[in-house]
């Protein structure tokens, strides 16, 4: 009986040195998702624009992404961890720490409601509501394997950051338009980004906003504007509805697409938009088509 006596005190030692000490967090909540990781990881780098005061320090590629948060005069650690469980749900966990008060919020969270549960159920559930509704109003289909035709630009270029390419592209429209028109310009075809640079990690973005023109013998020589020409590629291609705002979601589904399917990714993504959102179209139904350029696996 001794022996069992001292076996079970020693369990309960380790597990309570393991639990105060190992355990990396006070709080936990987990959900899931309609949808695919970093498409989870964009709306909360959106949805952070609306707190007043919290930070994203890491992201580790579509796995993690550690955040800070300043809610009602105190500070917590938020630990996001995202895991695809099938092809269109990913499981989310939110592990969620208080500097300074961890030792307090350990002893008591088993015992009685600590303001960390309150606050981490009320965080949680104002993302989860941002995510939902975002999760409402957009779709993407997967079509496959396609070519994309070649085609003439007149580009502008410009680096954000990943969340901010509309803003990029919207602050372009009207001028690039209006070049168009100025200099009597022959469209041939939808407005396009193609993408120049792309860190996920960093929420970094580099990319041309291209209208389609007829190549002629003489172009008007201009500072504010580039000419590119396009080759034509094989590509995947996906269908996007909603804010252009989310249309690099379709990018995660193309690259997991990819992957799944015996291909290689060999360059960034294109997007086709076919809607002018000062038009009042509703947002629901703005369509554009994602390419992402691939090559068959040997």
């Amino acid at each position: 009986m001794k022996k069992i006596s001292w076996f079970l005190i020693g369990v309960a030692v380790i597990a309570l040195v393991y639990y105060f000490f190992l355990v990396p967090y006070e709080y936990r909540v987990r959900f899931k998702a309609a949808t695919n990781p970093g498409d989870v990881i964009q709306t909360v780098r959106l949805w952070e624009r609306s707190l007043d005061s919290s930070m994203i320090t890491n992201v580790d590629t579509t796995a993690s992404l550690v955040q800070s948060i300043s809610w009602e005069k105190r500070n917590y650690r938020f630990t996001w961890m995202f895991e695809m469980i099938n092809d269109s749900v990913t499981s989310v966990v939110i592990e969620m720490s208080e500097p300074g008060e961890r030792f307090m919020n350990k002893l008591l969270v088993p015992l009685s409601e600590r303001q960390i549960e309150i606050d981490a159920n009320e965080i949680g559930r104002q993302f989860y509501d941002v995510l939902k509704t975002h999760l409402q109003i957009t779709r993407v289909t997967v079509i496959g394997e396609t070519r994309l035709d070649p085609n003439f630009c007149v580009c502008r270029s410009a680096t954000t950051k990943q969340t901010g390419k509309a803003f990029g592209m919207m602050k372009d429209y009207s001028p690039l338009s209006s070049f168009v028109d100025d200099f009597e310009l022959k469209p041939d075809g939808l407005p396009i980004v193609r993408v120049t640079e792309w860190d996920h990690d960093k929420n970094h973005l580099a990319f041309d906003f291209c209208f389609p023109i007829l190549k002629m013998d003489s172009l008007p020589d201009s500072e504010f504007v580039r000419y590119k020409a396009f080759p034509g590629q094989t590509v995947l291609h996906a269908e996007y509805r909603g804010n252009y705002i989310t249309s690099d979601r379709a990018w995660y589904d193309l690259f997991r697409y990819a992957e799944n399917n015996g291909y290689e990714v060999v360059g960034f993504p294109i997007e086709y938009f076919h809607d002018n959102p000062n038009t009042g179209v509703n947002e629901e139904e703005w369509l554009a088509d994602i390419y992402l350029p691939v090559k068959k696996r040997l």
